[in-house]
């Protein structure tokens, strides 16, 4: 059986639960804005801890200041102004100290994915994206930008199309990039994440499963879902029986 190290935060740094934020996109506008509602649990973190809310995209970042933990002020200026807008915007939340080790970084939260204002979350599973630079690797996931996204060389004429139409592709890719997003997921202890693109991938994932996983510590029982879960994905979308089809259609062609 796979036998899994998990990461363990030596640092001593907390961590910031998705619920504990809710950032709320305002797109219909010159300028993109956001908001957000603060609900960090302050028994565990220092009073006078600064707040910083940070937005960012690609290599891009933008820094607000929020105040402390006892009393949290949003900034006047809230607009999305100084990053790369031409992909989807995620926040990470920071509270550092400004005392005792000033500038250490005491909690965090990472790839926060806002709601638009009508409330529903614009991310979807995952992103296909045509990749250059990849040499001969012909797919690879990535999680740059805190969301998995899979790259496809764009050496291969119409990668993305063939990805999402041609049943060699999908067989071949789909559920190795279901499982490498899974164990992704694991090793940042994000199994239990109650809200972004961590917790929709669970959910969906429970809901196809044979058996909803309720044991994360066991690397085990959490190899045997995850091989559950792309059986289940697999067979729900024929992977196996399209492509046969389409190797017999050729073959007859």
């Amino acid at each position: 059986m796979m036998q899994i190290s998990r990461h363990i935060n030596h640092t001593g740094r907390q961590h910031i639960k998705r619920t504990e934020v809710q950032i709320e996109l305002l797109e219909d506008r010159d300028t993109p804005e956001f908001r957000v509602n603060l609900k960090l649990d302050r028994s565990k973190l220092p009073p006078d801890a600064d707040i910083y809310i940070e937005a960012y995209h690609r290599n891009t970042s933008q820094r607000f200041e929020f105040g402390t933990v006892a009393a949290p002020i949003p900034p006047d200026h809230l607009k999305l102004d100084q990053i790369d807008l031409s992909g989807p915007t995620l926040f990470r939340v920071k509270v550092v100290d400004n005392s005792e080790h000033i500038g250490r970084l005491i909690a965090s939260a990472e790839g926060l994915s806002p709601r638009a204002e009508d409330g529903e979350n614009n991310e979807s599973l995952m992103i296909f994206r045509s990749a250059p630079d990849m040499g001969n690797l012909t797919w690879k996931m990535s999680f740059e930008d805190q969301k998995p996204v899979l790259c496809i060389n764009n050496k291969i004429p119409e990668a993305k199309s063939q990805l999402l139409e041609n049943p060699f592709f999908q067989a071949l890719i789909l559920p190795a990039a279901f499982r490498e997003v899974l164990f992704f997921i694991y090793m940042n202890d994000d199994l239990q994440e109650e809200e972004g693109w961590q917790s929709d991938w669970v959910r969906f994932a429970n809901k196809i499963a044979p058996e909803e996983l309720l044991d994360d510590e066991d690397p085990d029982r959490v190899v045997g879902w995850v091989n559950d879960v792309v059986s289940a994905f697999s067979n729900q979308h024929h992977l196996c029986h399209h492509l046969i089809t389409r190797m017999e259609e050729q073959a007859h062609g």
